[in-house]
């Protein structure tokens, strides 16, 4: 004999969703706002993966990419200057054309000092440079890391950018 167990289901209440302005706003008077670059690369480079598995190399792009449609820029030199001012890394940006930009970033914050792990790992700042030229050019967008400081050994990581 069974028995049924109804069940009450109750819904949550909406939660916020949050905007880069909202968690732009830190109060840590005495610590301030910087913390360091390892805390962020021991939740992005191993929990991370850890949890999500492999695919978290194309939610991280998405992640990006969806950020940077939101970032408050209007010319790809705001966006060098963001990237930099938000200390992602330092751009040089190599070529630059309608239909393509290349930018080297060097310091990047995700891989910068690493030992070569064998494969690209900056997937979230390659989406956020697709994000931000997809709202700049108003096309359609693809950026690809083809060199990677912690990755592959590369002086510099290299986003290569396809506008359409």
């Amino acid at each position: 004999m069974q028995t049924t167990v109804a069940r009450r289901v109750t819904s949550l209440p909406p939660r916020k969703k949050l905007s880069v302005g909202d968690v732009s706003q830190v109060a840590r008077p005495v610590l301030g706002a910087d913390m360091p670059v390892a805390l962020f690369r021991v939740v992005r480079l191993i929990a991370m993966e850890d949890i999500l598995g492999r695919s978290v190399g194309s939610m991280l792009y998405n992640a990006g990419e969806k950020i940077g449609l939101s970032l408050d820029v209007a010319s790809p030199a705001e966006l060098v200057n963001l990237i930099e001012a938000l200390k992602i890394g330092k751009v040089e940006v190599v070529e630059a054309s309608a239909h393509r930009v290349v930018a080297d970033v060097y310091e990047c914050v995700t891989c910068s000092g690493l030992e070569r792990v064998g494969y690209t790992i900056c997937h979230f700042e390659a989406g956020l440079v697709a994000g931000a030229l997809t709202k700049i050019t108003r096309g359609s967008v693809f950026v690809k890391e083809t060199r990677c400081i912690g990755g592959l050994g590369d002086p510099m990581c290299r986003m290569e950018a396809t506008i359409k």
